[in-house]
C-alpha cells in the first residue's frame, strides 16, 4: 500500500464519508418522518379522513391511519413519493452495512500488529459505558452499525495520509493475501454437517458467521484457522463417540457454547449417583430434589453445581469407608486415581529394589549400545550432543543424570568422545530413549537425586 500525498480540505474528506455511507446501505433506507415532514403533510397532504386519502394515493388503510395517529416513524421511500408526491429528502442513515467498517478493521489490525479488536472497540466507546466489547461488530454476526464507527475508522486512515484509493487498494490487496489461507466452503461443509448431527452444535457457532451466508453464497470460502478448529473438534467427537460416553460429548459441546454459572452436567455425576444407589441405598430424588426420569430421558441436562458437590462429597466418604469395594464397580474417574496410586506404588517399590539390588544386569544392559557398531555412533550425520545437554535429551533432571553418569561413567567414557568437552552421540541418546526399562532407570535416579547430590564424573 502507498501513501498519498494529496492534503484533503474538511469539506473532502466529508463528502466522501457522505458519498461512502449513502452507497454502503444495506437495505432500502427508511425516511424518518421528522417534525418537519409531518407539518408538511398536515398542512398540505392530509384531507381530513384517513379513507379520502388512501383512495387518492392507493395506499392501505391501516398505513394512513397509523401515520396520520403518529404510530409509525418513518416510511418507505416509494411510500413517501405516493404521498408527498416528490423524492424523499436524504437523511443520514441510522445503521448501515458493516462490511466495509469490518475490512478497514481488517486492514487497520494487519498493518498495526500492537492493536486489538478491543483496543478500537474502546476508541470508539470512549466516554460512554459499556459491560464488555461486543465482537460481533467485528465478526459480522451483526450485519449493520451505527455510520459514526465507519466514519472513525475511515477518518483514522485519513490522518495517516491514506485516501478512499489507497484505502479500498489495500483491502484487495489483503484479500488476495489471506485467499491463499482459506478453505473452500463446500469442503468444510461435510464436518460443520457432522458435528451438526452428533453433538447438535449450529454451524454459525463454529463458523462464527451466520451460516446462511455460506449458504446463499454471499461467503464461499472459510479462514484456514476456522476449519481446522472444525477438523479437531471432528475429530475429539468421534473419540467421544466411540467411547459412548454421554458425558464426553455433552462437556464437549458445554465447551463450545460456554458453561452455565451455577450448573453442572448431570452426566458428570451419573456414575456417581448410580453408584451411591446401589452401594449406599442412597435417595437419588434426595440429591436431584426431583424424580430422575427427567434427566435419563434427557429432557433435562444440568443440576445445580452444588447438588453435584454434595454427590461427589458422599462418593468419597463411601469409597474411603468401603475400601472392600471391587475395582470395577467404582466409577471410573475414582478407579482410575485408584489405579494411578497402584502403578505409582508398584513403580516406587521397583525403583526400591533396584536401588537395594547390589548386581543391576538389566541396568547395565539398557545404558549399554548394542544396536550399531561405533563406527556408526561417530558418523557425523547424526551429531553429537554435549554431555551437559544430554540431561534434557534423555528428560531427566540435570542432578539425576549426573548421579547415572557417576554410576556408569565407564559406559558412557566408551562410548562418548572428548574434544575440551565431553559429548554423546545423538544416535546413542535416541537409542536409550526408546529402550524398554530405561523409565525405570529414571526414576530411580530422581528418587536419589533428591537425596543425593550431583558431581560430574567424567
Amino acid at each position: 500500500m502507498k501513501q498519498t500525498g494529496k492534503i484533503q480540505t474538511p469539506s473532502q474528506v466529508l463528502e466522501n464519508i457522505v458519498m461512502h455511507s449513502r452507497a454502503e446501505t444495506s437495505h432500502p433506507q427508511r425516511i424518518t418522518l421528522t417534525d418537519g415532514i409531518r407539518r408538511i403533510f398536515f398542512d398540505k397532504i392530509y384531507p381530513g379522513t384517513v379513507s379520502e386519502l388512501a383512495t387518492v394515493k392507493g395506499l392501505s388503510y391501516n398505513l394512513v391511519y397509523n401515520l396520520v395517529h403518529g404510530r409509525i416513524h418513518s416510511l418507505s421511500k416509494s411510500d413517501y413519493r405516493r404521498i408527498f408526491g416528490d423524492d424523499p429528502p436524504y437523511q443520514v442513515p441510522r445503521r448501515i452495512d458493516g462490511e466495509h467498517f469490518r475490512d478497514m478493521v481488517r486492514l487497520w489490525l494487519f498493518l498495526n500488529d500492537n492493536v486489538t479488536e478491543s483496543d478500537l472497540y474502546e476508541e470508539f466507546y470512549r466516554g460512554k459505558k459499556f459491560k464488555r466489547v461486543d465482537y460481533r461488530i467485528f465478526s459480522g454476526e451483526i450485519r449493520s452499525i451505527d455510520p459514526r464507527l465507519e466514519r472513525i475508522m475511515e477518518q483514522k486512515f485519513l490522518d495517516h495520509g491514506f485516501g478512499r484509493p489507497e484505502i479500498e487498494e489495500g483491502i484487495r490487496e489483503l484479500d488476495r493475501m489471506r485467499e491463499e489461507d482459506r478453505v473452500d466452503y463446500e469442503e468444510v461443509r461435510p464436518v460443520l454437517d457432522y458435528l451438526e448431527e452428533a453433538l447438535g452444535v449450529n454451524p454459525s457457532r463454529i463458523l462464527k458467521q451466520w451460516a446462511f451466508r455460506y449458504e446463499s453464497g454471499e461467503l464461499r470460502t472459510v479462514p484456514d484457522s476456522i476449519y481446522s478448529y472444525a477438523l479437531e473438534l471432528k475429530k475429539r467427537t468421534e473419540e467421544a463417540v466411540s467411547s459412548g460416553s454421554r458425558f464426553a460429548l455433552e462437556k464437549l459441546k458445554e465447551e463450545i457454547y460456554g458453561r452455565r454459572r451455577g450448573l453442572t452436567l448431570y452426566s458428570e455425576v451419573e456414575e456417581e449417583l448410580e453408584f451411591l444407589r446401589k452401594y449406599a441405598s442412597k435417595s437419588l430424588k434426595r440429591y436431584l430434589g426431583r424424580s430422575i426420569s427427567a434427566y435419563r430421558q434427557t429432557k433435562l441436562k444440568r443440576i445445580a453445581s452444588w447438588r453435584a458437590q454434595k454427590i461427589k462429597d458422599d462418593c468419597n466418604e463411601l469409597l474411603r469407608n468401603r475400601l472392600d469395594l471391587p475395582l470395577q464397580t467404582i466409577p471410573t474417574s475414582y478407579a482410575k486415581t485408584r489405579v494411578d496410586a497402584l502403578l505409582s506404588f508398584l513403580r516406587g517399590y521397583l525403583v526400591d529394589k533396584m536401588i537395594d539390588a547390589e548386581d543391576r544386569p538389566d541396568e547395565k544392559a539398557i545404558l549399554t549400545p548394542y544396536r550399531y557398531h561405533k563406527q556408526e555412533y561417530e558418523k557425523e550425520e547424526h551429531g553429537y550432543t554435549n554431555v551437559d545437554n544430554a540431561a534434557r535429551v534423555l528428560s531427566m533432571s540435570k542432578r539425576a543424570f549426573d548421579l547415572l553418569l557417576c554410576e556408569h561413567s565407564e559406559i558412557f567414557k566408551r562410548i562418548g568422545i572428548y574434544d575440551e568437552k565431553w559429548y554423546l552421540p545423538n544416535l546413542y541418546l535416541k537409542e536409550v530413549v526408546e529402550k524398554e526399562g530405561f523409565d525405570l532407570v529414571r526414576l530411580k535416579y530422581e528418587s536419589l537425586a533428591k537425596n543425593g547430590r550431583s558431581r560430574s564424573c567424567l
